[in-house]
């Protein structure tokens, strides 16, 4: 087994585990878009007061975010020159629409 020193040492594999966090991502942005279009769905399906307290919540307890997190930081520092895909102009209109009954269906 190689030294780890050693692995990180090789540029392709730092860049390999950056296209492995931007896959990841790209999984949670979907499976938060499904969430929010799901719960937008379902509301309008519910009763009075049901429906409006779905969706006062529709954007709770989604994917929590990793801005945080080193390695993180440097996955968006290499791919995203220090813009966050999670939370780019573009993700959160994107969210905020769905929130609103408008299915781009983008992601």
């Amino acid at each position: 087994m190689s030294d780890p020193d050693e692995i990180w040492s090789d540029c392709s594999y730092r860049y390999e585990f950056c296209q492995l966090i931007d896959d990841l991502i790209k999984d949670i942005k979907h499976l938060e878009s499904e969430t929010v279009r799901t719960r937008y769905e379902l509301s309008r399906h519910l009763e009075c007061p049901y429906n409006e307290y779905l969706r006062s919540d529709i954007l709770s307890d989604l994917a929590r975010r990793y801005s945080d997190n080193s390695a993180y930081q440097i996955y968006i520092q290499l791919l995203y020159n220090n813009q966050d895909p999670m939370e780019s102009d573009e993700w959160c209109e994107h969210i905020y629409r769905l929130a609103h009954g408008h299915d781009d269906s983008e992601y």
